[in-house]
């Protein structure tokens, strides 16, 4: 029996009859005390091994008696408020340690994966940051890193979950509906870690809303997951989501996923699970790994939700995936996009159910100079997928970066969020919590959180186009490092599927560009012919000019546990030598005339201008707004100047800033001189 969620305006009706929990009043305790209750004997989770067979299950009512012997165990050797260090694998154990801290009162920090590469560096990192009174997990598990780790400045106490288990009592501290329930580390995309404070509000805000877009509201939720418990996508969107829907989660361990992507299909098949999902790479993985006689034994007709929103979803990429996969059932309406990130809670907008994505084609260059116009040149198009609507409740903004101000639906620029998915903030940064969480858009009183990512909105529709802190911006032109990483993928079938990063070897040298390029094990092209290829396709469709491009065995592209590429981290190590270089190509930059200050853009238009307008009949430094309402200056003239000035200088302008900007011949000049100045 499903968990079912009333509408807002039946809230309190339905909770007094029902029992059901509320996200104004409730925690994460009375949810999972709810679902026992309801069901106990309910087998909520079922964890398979590298064949796809069950080795453990979970139900309802024993994750309850988990939680609440585990939490009594914790309260023995700390207090509630505490933070506790989850140290666990990919398996059931994870799961009831967590609601063990949350049924103690505790805080537990969720982020350390222990089964992937520099997992040591990242438990160091979490660990200095978050400050845990304890650490938990398996006593083998805690042996192997206390090993390692001896000398940790919190000198925390380390707590195996055998002893925990062992309690002789059992506790469930509700909590506070507004508290925190726990810290989510990022996933360091971009930056180093940071521990996001997320209330039980948020959690069951956004788990209400994601079962409501999912329309899991009377019916069951089976779903499947490969993704790190300790990542937010596998522990919010997989985990806790079966508890809010009533529905039962199989599990598969990332490892088994990672070495052979065909175990996901064949586990959606086996258990005729109807949700699951990953990010982009996971269905590329599958797309170029899965064997035509392993197609034989799959059918996904049963897989309704197949979830994208962990990072660009690429349109070519899921394309092929549902032109490959459609003879064993998978259509491209089962396709269920999303946007989300961790300081939202998870999900921030989705797509709807059962219909068929949205693939656009936008013109790259106008995307690139912020604005989201239509493709009209197949050498000129970069194809986005819409992430769909907002969650109810919760707004989303493109705004202006630097002026704070609304941009209107079509240009490109920062989505901001904000509504009940919020998060508190990030764990003891209080300037940095004040600048992202707290931000205002020009005439509204209302916080937004400032997610760093870049977008725009068309008919309410979410289309994701980059992240602020990996584009590069060159001569007034922004280029997205995962576009260039489609495009290279796309071009030649040596380079590994999300296995590319593009940057500035020196942010100072605007002439630096160097793209990393991750090779399969067995090429069938030489190095010479793929590096080739790869500045062909760089120059070519980007009018850039790379200076080095750099071949590497698998891991030359530093990741996040979830898969994405970590720009500055894998430039750092490029220039500490700590990358598997197979060979690297250098190329002689062509001498670019510098960009123009302001002044110099401004003489540069106004002889332009001059030449291209001598044989006007209307001196256009006469130009006024009463010549043009009174159709003394010909309209169409000024489009043909707006779009030769695009074509002379390489860039793009919004129409309707030309127009006003040509009621007078001086704002002319300054529009169009601030669209080639280093300014821009």
């Amino acid at each position: 029996m499903a968990l079912i969620i009333p509408d807002d305006t039946e809230e309190d009706w339905a909770c007094k009859a029902y029992g059901i929990v509320d996200w104004h009043t409730s925690t994460l305790v009375d949810m999972l005390q709810h679902r026992a209750k309801l069901s106990p004997s309910m087998v909520l989770y079922t964890l398979l091994d590298g064949d796809c067979n069950p080795v453990d299950h979970l139900t309802s009512v024993q994750l309850d008696d988990n939680a609440a012997t585990i939490a009594a165990g914790l309260l023995h050797f700390g207090k509630k408020g505490d933070r506790v260090l989850l140290l666990c694998d990919n398996d059931l154990n994870y799961i009831s340690a967590f609601f063990g801290c949350i049924y103690a009162g505790m805080i537990p920090a969720s982020g350390v994966h222990i089964d992937v590469m520099r997992s040591d560096e990242r438990f160091e990192m979490v660990a200095n940051d978050a400050q845990p009174r304890l650490i938990i997990g398996p006593r083998k598990i805690l042996a192997d890193y206390k090993a390692v780790h001896k000398d940790l400045d919190c000198k925390p106490i380390w707590v195996s979950l055998e002893v925990l288990l062992n309690a002789k009592n059992k506790i469930a501290i509700k909590g506070d509906n507004q508290g925190v329930a726990f810290i989510q580390y990022t996933s360091g995309t971009t930056k180093n870690t940071r521990g996001i404070e997320l209330t039980h509000r948020n959690l069951i805000f956004n788990l209400r809303h994601q079962a409501k877009s999912y329309e899991y509201l009377d019916e069951d939720y089976s779903g499947l997951s490969w993704l790190p418990l300790a990542h937010d996508m596998g522990l919010i969107g997989c985990v806790l989501l079966a508890i809010g829907t009533g529905g039962r989660c199989t599990l598969l361990p990332p490892k088994y996923f990672i070495e052979k992507p065909v175990r996901w299909l064949k586990a959606l098949t086996k258990y005729k699970v109807s949700m699951s999902g990953g990010p982009t790479f996971a269905y590329n993985l599958c797309t170029r790994e899965v064997t035509e006689e392993e197609m034989q034994e799959l059918d996904l007709s049963h897989w309704e939700l197949a979830l994208n929103g962990a990072d660009t979803a690429q349109a070519d990429i899921m394309q092929r995936f549902c032109k490959k996969f459609a003879d064993v059932g998978f259509r491209a309406r089962h396709l269920v996009f999303g946007y989300g990130l961790a300081e939202a809670t998870l999900t921030v907008t989705r797509t709807k159910r059962r219909v068929s994505p949205k693939f656009r084609s936008f013109s790259r260059s106008a995307l690139m100079a912020g604005f989201a116009w239509p493709s009209t040149n197949k050498f000129d198009r970069r194809e986005l997928i819409s992430c769909g609507t907002s969650l109810e409740d919760q707004k989303v903004a493109i705004v202006d970066p630097e002026s704070r101000k609304a941009v209107r639906s079509g240009r490109v620029g920062e989505i901001w969020i904000s509504g009940p998915s919020i998060a508190k903030g990030y764990f003891q940064r209080p300037e940095l919590t004040e600048e992202v969480f707290h931000a205002k858009i020009v005439g509204q009183d209302e916080n937004y959180l400032r997610t760093g990512d870049l977008g725009f909105l068309l008919d309410n529709n979410l289309f994701f186009s980059g992240r602020m802190s990996n584009v590069i911006v060159l001569r007034g032109k922004t280029y997205d490092p995962d576009d260039v990483s489609g495009a290279l993928e796309a071009a030649c079938s040596d380079i590994r599927p999300n296995a590319t990063a593009f940057f500035l070897a020196n942010p100072e040298d605007f002439a630096s560009i160097t793209v990393i390029i991750e090779l399969v094990k067995k090429p069938l092209n030489s190095y010479e012919e793929i590096a080739e290829k790869a500045y062909e396709v760089i120059t070519k469709t980007y009018d850039i000019w790379p200076k080095m491009i750099v071949l590497t065995r698998p891991g030359g592209v530093l990741k996040t546990p979830s898969g994405k590429a970590q720009i500055a981290r894998t430039r750092k190590a490029l220039h500490e030598n700590a990358l598997p270089v197979i060979q690297k190509f250098e190329y002689e930059v062509p001498d670019l005339p510098p960009p123009l200050s302001r002044e110099e853009a401004l003489i540069e238009v106004e002889k332009w201008i001059a030449e291209e307008t001598k044989d006007w009949d209307e001196d256009v430094k006469e130009l006024t707004r009463e010549k043009l309402v009174n159709r003394e200056v010909d309209s169409e003239l000024l489009l043909n100047l707006r779009r030769a000035f695009e074509h002379h200088f390489h860039i793009q302008i919004d129409p309707s800033e030309f127009m006003v900007a040509c009621q007078d011949y001086k704002d002319l000049c300054n529009l169009l001189a601030g669209q080639i100045s280093v300014s821009a």
